[in-house]
């Protein structure tokens, strides 16, 4: 059961923009997650990669074909790599720093206020280098703990102009090389754990499934023009956090 719960939060948190790795690391503290039980957030990172794969099955064809956004996508990937991994090198101290989580996540939902007022209409073939290089800086930012990667990246190109369908598809076009990559990146701490493999079986099903779930909330909302709604969630959650985190 705590492996199929762990399931749930991690599809939920990893799509809506309200950052996986800020609440991975506050549930850490207040709900005693053991050392055993942490490295299963990265195998979590494939059944939300199968819940993309699944709910953009019919984009990622047509973008198969689309020479233009597959190499901004890797100029994307690349620049997202190696931001992020300066970021985990360098801040890493601050990744434990829960009155620094909880500041993130009140900028978090700052920045999802800033765009209640956007609009624009560019597609996915208008993408250039300009803003791939700016996306990738952005989404090499969201290794930090609070702030969430599909927030910034959504916020990001609906400021750069994008309509919010196109932005929708292009944000988890990039999420794929990006979870792909963190896993890969994090794969050797889930081989030194002892879960079961049924315990792991029910928690990738878990996080598929609710993964499924939040990306077609995120996609009504955003389609919506409800998108900023999830920035009082992040404001409320901060405020609760730093005063826990006082006691």
């Amino acid at each position: 059961m705590e492996t199929i719960y762990l399931g749930i939060i991690q599809g939920l948190t990893e799509f809506l923009p309200i950052s996986s790795s800020g609440h991975l690391y506050i549930f850490k503290k207040y709900l005693n997650l053991s050392g055993e039980v942490l490295p299963f957030f990265v195998f979590l990172h494939l059944g939300t990669l199968l819940s993309i794969l699944i709910f953009l099955r019919k984009e990622i064809t047509g973008v198969l074909f689309k020479t233009k956004i597959l190499f901004q996508l890797c100029v994307i990937t690349l620049i997202t790599g190696a931001f992020g991994l300066l970021i985990d090198h360098f801040f890493t101290k601050f990744f434990e720093n829960q009155s620094w989580i909880a500041f993130l996540l009140f900028l978090n939902g700052g920045m999802l206020l800033s765009v209640r007022k956007t609009s624009g209409c560019r597609n996915s073939e208008s993408i250039n280098l300009r803003d791939s290089i700016l996306l990738g800086i952005m989404q090499g930012v969201s290794v930090f703990p609070g702030i969430s990667r599909s927030g910034i990246t959504i916020v990001t190109l609906l400021k750069r102009g994008f309509s919010p369908k196109d932005a929708f598809s292009l944000s988890f076009f990039m999420a794929i090389p990006a979870v792909l990559g963190a896993f890969l990146l994090k794969a050797k701490e889930l081989f030194h754990s002892h879960l079961a493999i049924s315990d792991a079986i029910g928690g990738f099903v878990a996080a598929m499934l609710v993964g499924l779930l939040a990306l077609g909330v995120v996609k009504k909302t955003l389609l919506a023009k409800k998108f900023t709604f999830f920035c009082y969630y992040c404001i409320i959650i901060s405020v609760l956090s730093l005063v826990l985190s006082r006691y």
